[in-house]
């Protein structure tokens, strides 16, 4: 089952010694509905980049691929560590996440994850994806 919704995303990044930065997209999407998993599938422009986006949800795991202008593969998983890639013109880089909240609902889905690029830190990150069915 598939169907049109309208997708609205927050992600703040904590970084030390900096303040937060809150991002925020609107979107209409799609949430496809097969083998008791749910895909949300949405596009976003940034900067000259068109980046396609697919958030496998499930109950207690989630996983975030995004194509086109550069290649992303983010692992969630609750309180595990986890490691996934990125690639984009600057290279490929190992990303690591560490998952303190995760939530997954009929409307809503929403982590709350340790960041790292590599070796190094980038970041506690708070995304959360509300999404309705569109009229």
């Amino acid at each position: 089952m598939q169907k049109t919704v309208i997708i609205k995303l927050t992600t703040t990044i904590r970084q030390p010694d900096a303040e937060d930065q809150v991002m925020r997209l609107e979107s209409s999407g799609t949430l496809t509905e097969k083998n008791q998993l749910r895909y949300l599938q949405y596009a976003e422009q940034q900067d000259d980049l068109h980046i396609r986006t697919t958030v496998k949800l499930q109950e207690d795991e989630a996983v975030i691929m995004r194509s086109g202008g550069l290649q992303m593969r983010l692992p969630f998983l609750l309180h595990k560590e986890q490691t996934g890639n990125l690639t984009n013109e600057q290279g490929s880089f190992m990303l690591t996440t560490k998952v303190h909240e995760l939530f997954v609902s009929d409307t809503r889905f929403m982590v709350r994850y340790d960041l790292s690029l590599g070796a190094d830190y980038a970041g506690e990150y708070e995304m959360e994806i509300q999404f309705m069915e569109a009229k």
